[in-house]
């Protein structure tokens, strides 16, 4: 600040920490006009009620002096010594205010959620509702989902857009204003619903579309105080700081719950499906950018702007879009770095590439952005609300980086109803109907109501599907990839249709943890879903089969796909059938923080494999695996995984290990051919089961436990 300031003005002190925390990695903050000093704790949630919280020290100039063994701890050799972490408070209460900005707004994201749904059910379906997707009592839930969540994202957007210079500022505050002026006499949805339409107008996009939401019925007063928390001094976000990636990560775990209306109450909870996966989990930033980096960034290579055009990017779970999102800014950094070396084809686009002062200020114009997302992106995901943050989320990386305000009235934004859908990427409608393919072989039939809750997508559609993309041709070069067919029609594996690419971090959800009814018909149309299979081996198994050839496919997916029984089939197919390119071991480091599961990366080309080398990298720490393109990979041949016992992908070991283990199995009967062999004692206090005093002539002690059947032990 300037001198003249006066540094203890609350909103100074507001304005430097809600900086700071809204960008997530940043600790500290220091406000100072030179005169003053004060360094502040910007981990802690800013409030506006007490904005002297996390001060760590505070001098005057003339101060400075005596105190310079503080400030110099601020100083690149100390802090590359580690004294910030020392600074940080560590007393109770700083710890239980230490929020980090992606939890504090998913908390209000959550509360506003709550109290609309509850106010919106109120006021709107006092009576039970005819349709589908309808709770205890009747009421129609889903349409309450949708309301809620549309009024948020509308709300949202537009904030974001105002703080980033593309709207006018403090939009919806006027409106909250002349409504309190005018005393309240019309509801003040009837002005958003001005806004929104306007909105409509300039930008386009689809979550401005009209809805249900405008019509109806919302407590005004709650409307308003929501819109108010999202200005300062009340918000503690500045939107024009935080990245749409980590808006992603927020809105992720916010997928993870739904509106539960009960004939007691209205309440956010948790889904059923989270809940028996044990929660959802955001992928990191560098592991999306490692999964582009050797799909989007392999097959891109070398490309001018008009060949891209060609290629189609797919997740097939795509969540919030967090690998839609790391995709689309790859592609507009390369065509951003194409045009910087080749200005001649950017005047033959006819836009001057050229226009601003400096090379690190060039920017693409929002057409060429435009026309690379409609392009090149596509997504479907099961989840209604999630196709809509997808959207919203390539929204807001469109519009990342525009500094002014956009022209009026230009629809600016493209729809992206024909790019990202929602339906159940694993069951189509050619897998429910006919009687080979369906539980109709068992004598069962399926009812529209399941029908309806499976929520089948036709990839082959050219209006609900990807049919222009997908483009089934009669010809011998579109069989399947794999040696024997699937029950699975699949995409066409040929050259002619399918995608260039397909990423993403499927869903890992146990077989048992599966509706009956969706567990046999996986079973009974993806080969290689077998035992107790985890769903990701179907979406692999799908993945696969929507690639074209010479297409990409990368997951990160569990760890154990490498060496279980449940995998076997899997590994198999791709060890026969495709070229392997890349499997990175992630088991020694923690990729989703509160998540117990082990992962790996494996990047797979739609090619036969012949005398095709596999790159592996193993990171040891977490350092490592945050830099895993600097990692030098180690090489082996694809056919060495054929030598295996059940084709397990054992990469930690040595040739010389491999042939004792060959003698080991070549002389050796499995317990499994003589026995029935259960999963083993899985209890979180096996203590309980352990001998107090070693058995026999053992020198260890023993798991001392047996089979439970029904009224006996066996």
């Amino acid at each position: 600040k300037a001198p003249s300031v006066i540094l203890d003005n609350v909103h100074h002190i507001l304005q430097a920490k809600t900086y700071a925390y809204s960008t997530k990695e940043v600790y500290f903050v220091i406000l100072t006009d030179f005169e003053g000093f004060k360094l502040f704790d910007a981990s802690l949630k800013p409030s506006h009620k007490f904005p002297g919280e996390g001060l760590i020290f505070d001098f005057k100039y003339t101060k400075y002096l005596e105190n310079i063994d503080k400030l110099w701890l601020l100083s690149i050799e100390e802090v590359e010594r580690g004294s910030l972490e020392k600074l940080l408070p560590r007393d109770v209460k700083s710890k239980r205010l230490r929020i980090p900005v992606d939890k504090a707004f998913l908390l209000d994201m959550t509360e506003w959620r709550t109290v609309l749904a509850k106010d919106i059910h109120k006021r709107n379906f006092p009576s039970p509702l005819a349709g589908e997707g309808q709770g205890e009592g009747g009421f129609d839930v889903r349409l309450l989902n949708e309301v809620v969540q549309r009024l948020l994202d509308r709300v949202i957007f537009i904030r974001i857009a105002e703080d980033r210079k593309i709207r006018n500022p403090h939009e919806l505050k006027e409106i909250v204003d002349l409504w309190r002026h005018e005393n309240k006499r019309k509801p003040i949805l009837s002005h958003l619903n001005d806004l929104f339409r306007e909105v409509n107008d300039d930008l386009n996009g689809d979550i401005f579309k009209p809805h249900a939401c405008e019509t109806i019925d919302v407590d005004s007063e709650l409307l308003s105080d929501i819109i108010e928390n999202l200005y300062f001094p009340e918000c503690r976000y500045r939107f024009d700081v935080i990245g749409v990636e980590l808006l992603g990560s927020i809105y992720e775990r916010y997928l993870g719950s739904t509106i539960r209306v009960t004939p007691q109450r209205v309440k956010v909870e948790e889904k059923l499906e989270v809940r028996k996966a044990g929660g959802v989990y955001y992928t990191p930033k560098y592991i999306v950018d490692y999964i582009v980096k050797n799909t989007v960034g392999r097959l891109i290579e070398g490309k001018t702007p008009k060949q891209i055009e060609k290629i189609k990017i797919l997740d097939p779970a795509c969540g919030s879009g967090s690998f839609l999102l790391g995709a689309y800014q790859y592609l507009l950094n390369y065509h951003l770095e194409y045009f910087r070396k080749h200005p001649k084809e950017a005047q033959n686009l006819s836009f001057d590439f050229y226009h601003k002062a400096e090379p690190e200020d060039l920017a693409l114009p929002l057409h060429i952005k435009a026309s690379i997302l409609k392009n090149n992106i596509f997504g479907v995901d099961l989840d209604a609300q999630a196709v809509e943050i997808t959207m919203m989320s390539l929204y807001l990386k469109l519009l990342e980086g525009e500094r002014s305000l956009l022209p009026r009235k230009q629809h600016i934004l493209p729809s992206l109803t024909n790019n990202i859908k929602c339906g159940n990427s694993l069951i189509g409608y050619d897998i429910l109907e006919p009687p080979t393919l369906s539980l109709r072989a068992e004598g069962e039939a399926i009812s529209d109501g399941v029908k309806s809750h499976i929520n089948p997508f036709d990839w082959n559609s050219k209006t609900a599907g990807f049919g222009e993309i997908m483009n089934p041709s009669p010809s011998p070069l579109n069989s399947p990839a794999f040696g024997t067919p699937s029950l699975v029609k699949r995409g066409t594996g040929g050259v002619n249709g399918g995608f260039d690419c397909v990423i993403g971090n499927p869903p890992y959800v146990n077989v048992e943890n599966l509706e009956p009814t969706i567990r046999k018909i996986l079973m009974t149309s993806y080969k290689t879903a077998i035992g107790r299979f985890d769903i990701y081996i179907a979406f692999m198994e799908k993945g696969l089969h929507l690639l074209r050839n010479s297409g990409l496919l990368s997951f990160i997916i569990p760890y154990p796909f490498l060496n279980q029984n449940y995998a076997e089939l899997l590994r198999k197919d791709l060890v026969d059938s495709y070229k392997i390119k890349l499997i990175a071991d992630l088991s020694n480091v923690k990729v989703f923080e509160e998540a117990t599961v082990r992962n790996c990366i494996i990047v797979v080309e739609n090619l036969k494999p012949k005398k095709n080398r596999i790159e592996i990298i193993s990171p040891k720490t977490v350092n490592e695996a945050t830099a895993l393109s600097t990692l030098s990979p180690k090489l082996i041949n694809q056919v060495e995984l054929e030598k295996f016992p059940k084709h397990m992908f054992r990469l930690d070991i040595s040739s010389e290990i491999f042939s004792i283990i060959q003698k080991i199995e070549k002389g050796s009967i499995r317990l499994g051919e003589i026995c029935y062999v259960n999963w083993g004692a899985r209890s979180g206090n096996v203590k309980k089961y352990v001998t107090s005093k070693p058995i026999d002539k053992y020198s260890k002690k023993m798991i001392n436990a047996r089979d439970i059947e029904r009224y006996s032990l066996v």
